[in-house]
């Protein structure tokens, strides 16, 4: 018996043993004779069991002798933003395919590939396994593809209007102000807030809000804020006005507490199913579970109530995300009448995952960008000084909240303000891998360097965003500014791609006043979608090759709300930069009082170890679970009013 046993356990491992290694010669053969340079691997980075296993994995491959090790095992990790550029110039071209058992995959920082890749979209399709995990409360634009994809995307698009944008500029203005209030706190006379660490929380609290309003309807009041209450839920397509900290009836959480938890603990709602995660005996996945239900509550009953208002035709003009998902999906006031049969085209559960993918693209990517914005121009003094000078001048000394939106957006999109957003998604752009593939049995040829090239069926293609923002081949370059002390240890040595420099994008400094926003380009599928072709960046300013600059992915799937992220982005910079500037903190080092002694080299000395600190932190401390965002620690930041500045040093 124990004989039969072993037998047939040595028989099942030689037939795994002879799968793996016929995977492998296939995919070997197929890199071969792809055309494309290739390194062979021994594990599929995206595996999700190689992912978990490599907290004891890499300490122990880290011990073999590098020379055994260093041309691949970086490349089986977690690499795009740890090493950005850096594989690329180590392998001597910019489009390369990993070999390993399990599947092929390319990488490129190519330009040229990026754009037939994302211009092929039946050739080039997204790798759906990746989305599987945001499946949370159904299938949604994001998680599908083909006309699916389609029937999808043209309900969800209308939302994303210039007409909604605009109440995307009025919230944001107000939720800044407040908070901006609250790190003053509530004391509008002082000149100089308190040290702020929470600046990523403050961020993602803020772009909650204005999605909450621009996207549901739901008016919430920053904690604190004077008036603040709590009514019963939106009533009739109306606004509600709802204090954060409150619990509506029914729940045991409130409404952003429901999301900020799941948000901030997506890592576990991605990895168990829900009922572990309601069983597991730990505080932390109880919460999460809670959460997870809580919010997925909340967002039903607002689907309920908008469908209601909608059937009773008593949604007045409201044009928000959700009552475009229930108008869309073919819920009228002719259902209830009975002058037309009830049709819903998307199911409750498309609703409702089409809620939850568009909080967390619009929310979180959008806070990100906010938090790095103003964390970068703490760093750079010059560029924010370039900054402010800009809003001088486009708003005359006048308040912000006083500019007629459509005179003064173009304006701001062409000048310093667009540079900082530019410059700032080119760094840290919200995804590092964009997910593509080849379909099975299928290989699709593509022109690589001037040569037909095969890419090989089944591959996982990964468009790696840090790299091809920081392609010398691809971006015009200058020396680095310290050679001595670069900004990442091992990309971009020799330029200073690597380096925050909003200027690269300034091609004339007065086209500012005589800009308009892009035009789009004409596509009649694309405008049947709803896709926004319009360029990414203002005319006015410097337009990188086509596929060089993806922060919002290319083509017909780029990002549907491109234009609300970076209304509600540019807003932020306009109110905070016309009245305050942003130092870092330097209270690790010295006190304020200190600080005031200080001769102008001694204050440049201790401020400068708090940009290093900084910069370390940025190149250490970041990773990506959805989106790209600082996982440890926080950087510290004061706002000061203007004039006020502790630190100006303007050769910086």
């Amino acid at each position: 018996m124990f004989s039969t046993i072993v037998l047939a356990l040595l028989v099942s491992f030689a037939l795994y043993a002879l799968k793996i290694y016929t995977q492998f010669a296939r995919n070997l053969t197929a890199a071969k004779t792809s055309g494309i340079p290739y390194v062979i691997i021994p594990f599929y980075q995206v595996n999700r069991l190689y992912q978990l296993s490599q907290i004891f994995l890499v300490p122990i491959v880290r011990k073999l002798p590098a020379s055994w090790t260093e041309l691949w095992f970086d490349l089986t990790l977690e690499w795009a933003w740890a090493r950005r550029y850096e594989p690329f110039k180590r392998l001597g071209t910019d489009t390369f395919i990993t070999v390993s058992p399990e599947r092929n995959e390319l990488y490129t920082a190519d330009a040229a590939v990026i754009s037939q890749i994302t211009g092929r979209k039946n050739d080039f399709p997204k790798a759906l396994e990746v989305y599987e995990s945001i499946k949370l409360y159904g299938n949604n634009v994001i998680t599908s593809e083909g006309q699916l994809w389609r029937h999808h995307r043209k309900i969800t698009s209308p939302p994303f209007s210039e007409k909604n944008n605009h109440l995307v500029w009025t919230e944001t203005l107000e939720q800044c102000q407040a908070m901006v209030n609250d790190w003053f706190d509530g004391n509008t006379g002082k000149t100089e807030s308190k040290t702020i660490y929470t600046l990523a929380d403050d961020a993602m609290r803020l772009s909650l809000y204005v999605i909450s309003r621009a996207g549901f309807g739901v008016h919430l009041q920053w904690p604190g804020t004077e008036g603040a209450h709590a009514n019963g839920g939106v009533k009739n397509g109306e606004e509600r006005k709802v204090s954060s900290p409150v619990t509506a009836q029914g729940h045991s959480m409130s409404y952003t507490d429901a999301l900020g938890s799941l948000l901030h603990n997506i890592l576990w709602v991605l990895i168990l199913p829900p009922f572990l995660l309601k069983h597991l005996p730990f505080q932390k996945t109880k919460e999460t579970h809670t959460a997870f239900i809580e919010w997925g509550k909340y967002m039903d009953e607002m689907f309920q109530q908008k469908k209601a208002a909608v059937l009773k035709g008593m949604e007045g003009d409201s044009m928000d995300l959700m009552t475009a998902l229930v108008k869309g999906a073919g819920i009228t006031k002719e259902s209830l009448t009975g002058e037309k049969p009830l049709a819903q085209t998307l199911t409750d559960r498309e609703i409702l995952g089409n809620a939850f993918v568009f909080i967390v693209a619009a929310h979180e990517t959008t806070a990100n960008s906010i938090h790095f914005c103003l964390v970068l121009l703490a760093m750079n003094i010059a560029a924010q000084r370039h900054l402010q000078a800009d809003l001088d001048e486009i708003f005359q000394g006048h308040p912000v909240s006083e500019a007629e939106y459509e005179k003064i957006i173009p304006k701001l999109f062409a000048s310093m303000a667009g540079a900082v957003l530019n410059e700032e998604l080119r760094l840290i752009a919200p995804v590092v891998g964009i997910p593509k593939s080849t379909l099975k049995e299928s290989p699709q040829p593509l022109e690589i360097g001037g040569k037909t090239c095969t890419v090989p069926a089944d591959c996982y293609i990964s468009l790696i965003t840090p790299a091809v923002h920081r392609n010398p081949n691809q971006w015009p370059t200058g020396p680095p500014a310290n050679p001595d002390k670069p900004t990442h240890p091992l990309s971009n040595l020799d330029n200073d791609l690597e380096e925050f420099k909003p200027e690269r994008w300034i091609l004339d400094p007065d086209a500012k006043n005589t800009a308009s926003m892009p035009e789009q380009e004409a596509d009649t599928e694309a405008s049947d979608l709803g896709v926004n072709t319009a360029a990414d960046t203002s005319a006015a300013l410097y337009r990188p090759p086509k596929g060089a600059y993806i922060p919002f992915s290319e083509g017909h799937r780029s990002c549907i709300g491109r234009r609300f992220a970076q209304v509600e982005i540019l807003a932020v910079l306009a109110l905070i930069f016309s009245q305050y500037s942003v130092e870092l903190a330097v209270d690790a080092y010295v006190s304020d009082d200190e600080v005031d002694r200080m001769t102008d080299q001694a204050k440049f000395e201790v401020w400068s170890k708090a940009r290093d600190e900084a910069t370390r932190q940025m190149n250490e401390d970041m990773g990506a679970i959805i989106t790209l965002q600082l996982r440890k620690g926080a950087i510290g930041i004061r706002f000061v009013k203007r004039g006020k500045e502790r630190f100006d040093f303007n050769a910086i």
